[in-house]
C-alpha cells in the first residue's frame, strides 16, 4: 500500500490525485513560515520628487502580462523567505500553481511557463537555473536593475517596503481581480491610510494610464478593499471656492492593522524564534530586535509630503 502526503498529514492508500492550484499556493506560502510578502516600494515606483519615474510593476501593465505579474508574486512570496532566495520546482508544479492546467495540454502549459519566465528574466527580476528535472528561480533586486537579491538589513535603511499579505492567494483575490486592480492594489499597499490618488497620478508618477487607474481603484472600490472618504480643500478660484479631495484606504485583510498583525508573526518552525523549541505549530509572534514602529513596516511619505503633488506621491 501506497502512502502519500498532504498538508495536514499523511493519506494513506491509493494515490488522492493531483492538488488543485489553491491547494497548491496554500502549501507552497505555508512552507514560507510568514502570512505576508515584503516587496521593496522600487517596485512600484522610483525616485523622490521630481526624479519620481515608474517601477517595473507598470510593464506588466502595459503588456497586458497578468500571467507574469501573477508569476512574479508567486515567486517573491517564496524565494523571499529565506536565502538563498530562490524556489526550485518542477515545470509541472509551476503549471498548476500558475493555473496553467486549466486550459491548455501538458505541454503546452510547459510552454507557457517557460514564456512567463523568460519574460520576468527579461525585466531583470530574476534568473533562471536548471537543475536537473527542476527549475531553479532565483530572486533579484526589485527594481530591475539586475542586481542580486538582499532581505531586509540594517545595512540598508535607504530600503522602503511594502507588505503583500498572504489573503491575497488565501482569500482568492488573485483569481478574481483583474490586472488593472490587481496593480492599483500593490501601489495602494505602498501609501499611507487615507492616501490621494487622483486619476492623473497613475500615468504621471506609476506610468498606469488614467483609465487603468480609474478601473483599478473603482474594482477595488467595489469588491470592499478600498474605503473611500471625501474631504474638501478651499480653492478660492472655483465655482464654489471649494474642491473635493478623495481619501483612500485598504480594508479587511489588506489594512495597515492586519498587515502589521501579520508581519509580526513568524512560524517556530523556521527557527525564527531565539531561544524557543518547536512546538505544536501554532503561529507565535518573532521576537524583534527592537520594539517594531509603523515604520518599519510601512515606511511612507510625511504628510507635508502626501500634501505635495507637484514633487510625486513618491
Amino acid at each position: 500500500m501506497t502512502s502519500t502526503t498532504r498538508r495536514g498529514g499523511p493519506v494513506s492508500g491509493t494515490h488522492p490525485g493531483r492538488l488543485t492550484r489553491q491547494e497548491r499556493l496554500e502549501d507552497l506560502l505555508a512552507d514560507t513560515k510568514r502570512r505576508v510578502v515584503s516587496i521593496r516600494k522600487t517596485f512600484v515606483q522610483q525616485g523622490h520628487g521630481a526624479t519620481t519615474k515608474p517601477g517595473p510593476l507598470h510593464l506588466f501593465l502595459a503588456a497586458h502580462d497578468e500571467r507574469g505579474l501573477d508569476a512574479y508574486l508567486v515567486v517573491h512570496a517564496m524565494a523571499s523567505a529565506s536565502a538563498p532566495w530562490n524556489c526550485l520546482m518542477e515545470s509541472g508544479a509551476w503549471v498548476n500553481a500558475l493555473g496553467l492546467d486549466e486550459h491548455a495540454s501538458p505541454a503546452s502549459a510547459k510552454t507557457a511557463v517557460s514564456k512567463i519566465m523568460r519574460r520576468l528574466e527579461k525585466r531583470k527580476l530574476i534568473i533562471r537555473e536548471r537543475s536537473q528535472r527542476r527549475s531553479d528561480v532565483v530572486l533579484l533586486m526589485e527594481d530591475g536593475l539586475g542586481e542580486p537579491y538582499q532581505p531586509r538589513s540594517k545595512d540598508r535603511p535607504e530600503d522602503r517596503w511594502l507588505q503583500l499579505p498572504h489573503a491575497y492567494w488565501l482569500e482568492g483575490h488573485y483569481k478574481t481581480l483583474g490586472l488593472p486592480a490587481k496593480v492599483m492594489l500593490l501601489i495602494a499597499l505602498s501609501r499611507p491610510d487615507g492616501f490621494q490618488m487622483p486619476y492623473h497620478w497613475g500615468p504621471d508618477y506609476y506610468g498606469v494610464s488614467f483609465d487603468s487607474t480609474k478601473e483599478g481603484l473603482r474594482e477595488l472600490r467595489a469588491t470592499g478593499l478600498l474605503a473611500v472618504e471625501p474631504s474638501w480643500v478651499k480653492a478660492p478660484k472655483s465655482e464654489t471656492g471649494w474642491t473635493e479631495r478623495l481619501l483612500y484606504t485598504l480594508q479587511g485583510s489588506f489594512s495597515t492593522a492586519e498587515r502589521q498583525k501579520a508581519a509580526l508573526f513568524r512560524s517556530p518552525s523556521a527557527g525564527e524564534v531565539e531561544g524557543q523549541p518547536p512546538n505544536s505549530g501554532l503561529l507565535t509572534p518573532a521576537v524583534p530586535l527592537r520594539p517594531p514602529t509603523l515604520d518599519d513596516f510601512f515606511a511612507h511619505p510625511s504628510d507635508e509630503d502626501e500634501l505635495m503633488p507637484q514633487a510625486g506621491p513618491a
